[in-house]
């Protein structure tokens, strides 16, 4: 890889170590998405932000714009002197704002100075908020099916959603492409080299992940809801721009989504 994804990829594993750090987040963030099949399950693709939930299990931890910040302050700090990269929160956002609001976001950014940058590291320690920082969502009452722990190095370990439940979060973010108005093209290409991977995704579970977090949404799943043209056309733009993101596996759009709806006709779900 080349020096800029070198270093992302260093801030990304400094700011999973941070929050391993602290034995709050520890226990109650788990990571999924893009980034979670590219550090934890198959290196292939890595995103620029991390994605977490926070397991509807930790009922000691009440996620808030002020426990969020507390927290990721706290474990930013602990990492400067193993590490010698200097990090602090930017700050931390809720997504929609509001109160009684049911599927929250809290949308962070990590400020960042690495180990030969001083001049940056001073500049944040008298208080100055650094523009160049790393995107964090964490998602709040969204169904965790499984997750499992991961060691990071020999001291810190970390939450991670297993293969099955982040094939079944994606497969519903591809059936909601119409509801939202979105396109999302990443999750064909991720499912697809899953399913020619040495670990693919276990059909039964993910269909049983797939019916609770659509559930949990309000999505309509279906065999046939994945075959409606107009899932296919969104999932389709910009695909082929993924080509040019991928370290090991590009796999052409029709073969992919030929793939994925192939498994999807496997899942215990509803036929119509």
């Amino acid at each position: 890889m080349d020096f800029e994804e070198a270093r992302d990829r260093f801030v990304q594993y400094t700011v999973l170590c941070a929050i391993s750090d602290d034995d709050v987040l520890r226990a109650s963030l788990v990571l999924k998405g893009g980034n979670a099949l590219d550090f934890v399950w198959q290196s292939n693709r890595s995103t620029a932000d991390l994605d977490f939930s926070v397991d509807p299990a930790s009922v000691d931890f009440q996620p808030s714009e002020s426990t969020l910040t507390e927290r990721l302050t706290r474990g930013c700090q602990s990492v400067y002197e193993p590490l010698g990269t200097m990090l602090t929160v930017n700050r931390v956002r809720q997504r929609p704002p509001g109160a009684n609001r049911t599927f929250v976001t809290y949308e962070a950014t990590i400020a960042y100075a690495l180990p030969n940058e001083q001049h940056l590291q001073l500049r944040m320690r008298s208080g100055e908020k650094i523009a160049r920082a790393l995107p964090i969502d964490i998602s709040i009452n969204e169904p965790i099916c499984a997750a499992t722990s991961f060691p990071l190095d020999h001291e810190r370990r970390l939450r991670v959603c297993t293969i099955d439940d982040i094939v079944a979060e994606k497969l519903r973010a591809i059936l909601q492409q119409s509801i939202r108005n979105r396109t999302r093209r990443q999750d064909v290409l991720d499912i697809a080299v899953l399913l020619q991977g040495p670990t693919p995704p276990n059909a039964e579970n993910v269909g049983i992940f797939l019916l609770a977090k659509a559930a949990a949404r309000n999505v309509a799943v279906s065999k046939a809801a994945f075959h409606v043209p107009d899932v296919a056309e969104r999932a389709r733009i910009g695909y082929a721009d993924l080509a040019a993101t991928t370290r090991t596996s590009f796999i052409p759009f029709d073969e992919a989504l030929a793939l994925v709806l192939s498994f999807v006709d496997r899942l215990p779900i509803p036929r119509e």
